[in-house]
């Protein structure tokens, strides 16, 4: 049994980081090819050009792993929709506040606070919810 509850947080924490990794894709590809949010890309060409191409995929990728790794082993907490949520809510809160990521000051100036923390939830919980959704 705690084989098998191990195996699924592993599961958890790979599918944060494809999450991470395809998002930041399709938000490349928004932004660059399709010039979609604005003249500023919600914000994010200043962030992109600033970190590249690749670069920003693996940080994006990585930070969701690390995101989901806090969440299950540091925290020790079960996933759940509402728990994920609220801590994506609170990840970005500090990310904001603390101005982590100096090069994302654009994004953070062009969404306001509900919107930049609805993507983060949004981000926390799909993972999750592709994991049940392989699981059916």
């Amino acid at each position: 049994m705690k084989l098998e509850l191990e195996n699924s947080k592993l599961t958890l924490v790979i599918l944060a980081c494809l999450v991470g990794f395809f998002g930041d894709s399709l938000l490349q590809i928004g932004v660059k090819r399709f010039n979609m949010g604005t003249e500023t890309g919600w914000g994010l060409r200043e962030y992109f050009s600033q970190h590249g191409t690749v670069e920003s995929l693996c940080v994006a990728a990585g930070m969701m792993a690390m995101f989901y790794i806090i969440y299950l082993f540091v925290f020790k907490q079960e996933p759940d929709y509402l728990n994920l949520a609220i801590y994506g809510i609170i990840v970005d809160l500090l990310f904001r506040q603390f101005n982590v990521f100096p090069s994302l000051k654009g994004y953070y100036s062009y969404l306001n606070y509900f919107w930049s923390a609805f993507w983060e939830a949004f981000s926390m919980v799909l993972p999750f919810f592709i994991y049940n959704q392989i699981k059916k």
